[in-house]
């Protein structure tokens, strides 16, 4: 029988299926091309040599134009030349979340007790290791402040060494201000108010020294002597009335003992005991005699997270944010910290944890699994297995129903799944 299209409708037809097939087959080809130059990208900016492209001269630290500045506290990587995934994307995140003025690393940096640093060649290890913690930062245009725990203390390299490793990036702001002083890494960082006229803030960096077990050092009485010198001269420059400031350190000041002991945490957790020194050296006590510190911020108990004020001055922990470690689960995190300069008598601040930052998945558990230290150890290997499989099964079924199909969304995720800085190169291409 004839059909009931009129003459030249069926080609009309035709031609528009293939139309739309062609596009389709170059949306396709299209995906496929920038899910490619994502990979491509990544890897270039993976493979490049530390420093490689950042020579930048950091502009002094200052308060932005609409009175704000952001500070982002990292504690307790606690990692090697080969970090785990997970604590590379929970720093790139959190940075990509927060939009930090300012990085603070606050000690053990460095796993000294790890099997990577074994075999010779320690100091290209150490600058490995240090490099690609700082690297995601740098990419960024961050400018970043360290101080020693006392794992970075142990590991075999003197911190005056690790100072130069640092400061081969040029976002580095760490600087060994008197080295004849006790420690190395004590220094101040001003930050200058929004009009750039005067100090508005300050914040000061100690080396809590090192230690472990049932022995921790402690501040010395020459650092102490250091930071009243340094207090009382930004006082002076001020007309004589005390610049607010933060103080930040590794181990945990013993008035955190005090803080737990009286009730007085108001913010956190407390999941853990401190470990720190018992001995008293009276850093704290000229912090309240000075007149300037708001808050003093550490790390080393990496599961406590609380903040509690004492004789006017909050003092706080920070977690770990390391996977090569013990730590407070998928709670592993960081603490972002917000002045403003309208009321620096105070400030805001919250954490950022790894969960917090890649939702609790599927892709998530599996990561952890994988790239998190004793995850996969068992008594029972074919059970451990068969928890890998069914995880990994899990995966990727979520994977295929939240990407719909999207090559450049799958390539994104495997490619974070295993580390690489995607927020920088989407954000570089942005």
């Amino acid at each position: 029988s004839r059909s009931k299209w009129p003459r030249g409708k069926g080609l009309v037809i035709s031609n528009f299926r293939k139309e739309k097939e062609m596009q389709s087959t170059m949306s396709k080809m299209k995906q496929a091309a920038v899910s490619l130059l994502l990979v491509l990208s990544l890897l270039a900016a993976l493979m490049a040599p530390a420093g490689a492209a950042f020579w930048q001269k950091p502009d002094p630290l200052q308060f932005n134009d609409d009175g704000s500045f952001t500070i982002l506290q990292i504690s307790d990587t606690q990692d090697t030349q080969y970090p785990t995934p997970n604590v590379l994307t929970l720093i790139e995140k959190a940075m990509d979340e927060s939009k930090p003025d300012l990085v603070i690393f606050t000690g053990d940096q460095l796993k000294n007790y790890d099997s990577d640093f074994d075999g010779g060649n320690l100091k290209n290890k150490v600058q490995q290791a240090i490099d690609a913690i700082v690297r995601p930062v740098e990419r960024r245009g961050i400018p970043f402040a360290v101080v020693y725990g006392n794992h970075d203390d142990a590991i075999g390299v003197s911190k005056e060494d690790q100072l130069k490793m640092y400061q081969r990036h040029s976002l580095c702001l760490m600087r060994d201000d008197e080295p004849e002083l006790s420690g190395c890494g004590n220094y101040n960082l001003p930050i200058l108010s929004s009009d750039g006229q005067r100090t508005a803030f300050n914040l000061y960096f100690i080396d809590s020294l090192g230690g472990g077990g049932s022995y921790y050092d402690y501040v010395k009485q020459d650092q102490i002597d250091w930071y009243v010198r340094t207090s009382n001269a930004l006082k002076a420059a001020n007309g004589g009335v005390p610049v607010p400031s933060m103080e930040f350190q590794h181990i945990p000041l013993p008035e955190l003992r005090t803080v737990a002991s009286e009730g007085l945490i108001h913010t956190g957790e407390n999941n853990e005991g401190v470990s720190g020194p018992y001995y008293n050296s009276g850093l704290f006590q000229a912090m309240v005699q000075q007149g300037d510190m708001i808050a003093a911020f550490c790390g080393h108990n990496h599961t406590n997270t609380y903040i509690g004020t004492l004789d006017g001055v909050d003092l706080g922990f920070t977690p770990g944010a390391g996977f090569n470690e013990y730590g407070a689960a998928k709670e592993r995190g960081v603490r972002v910290i917000e002045l403003h300069e309208s009321d620096l008598s105070t400030y805001d601040t919250h954490l950022l944890t790894f969960i917090g930052l890649l939702g609790d998945n599927p892709i998530t558990q599996l990561r952890y699994r994988l790239f998190t230290v004793g995850e996969l150890d068992s008594n029972n290997t074919m059970d451990m297995v068969k928890t890998v499989l069914s995880e990994i099964v899990d995966a990727v079924l979520y994977l295929v129903k939240t990407s719909h199909g999207n090559p450049v969304t799958i390539v994104r995720e495997l490619l974070q799944f295993f580390g690489a800085d995607v927020g920088y190169i989407e954000g570089f291409f942005h």
